[in-house]
């Protein structure tokens, strides 16, 4: 946000940001490349409450309608668990 920011008020021409702070600023924006982003922690918490109502809520499709709004977020691997 801070580079879509400095865009917006004058202080710089362009920058590197996300899709999601260009669309709250109304900038132009170029994807240049795609992130991925990954949660990463030890096995044994799978078995922890928090780390189980984690995964229920980035699961949801309430969270997921909401990234997805925010534009430039895919969520289609969104909670999958990659390794054990």
């Amino acid at each position: 946000m801070s580079v879509a920011m400095a865009v917006a008020s004058g202080r710089a021409d362009v920058g590197l940001g996300v899709l999601a702070a260009a669309k709250a600023l109304r900038l132009d924006f170029i994807p240049v490349t795609r992130e991925r982003y990954d949660i990463v922690f030890p096995t044994p918490l799978l078995d922890d409450d928090r780390m189980r109502l984690l995964l229920e809520i980035i699961r949801s499709s309430q969270f997921l309608e909401q990234v997805t709004a925010m534009g430039g977020y895919e969520v289609e691997e969104t909670g999958r668990v990659v390794a054990e």
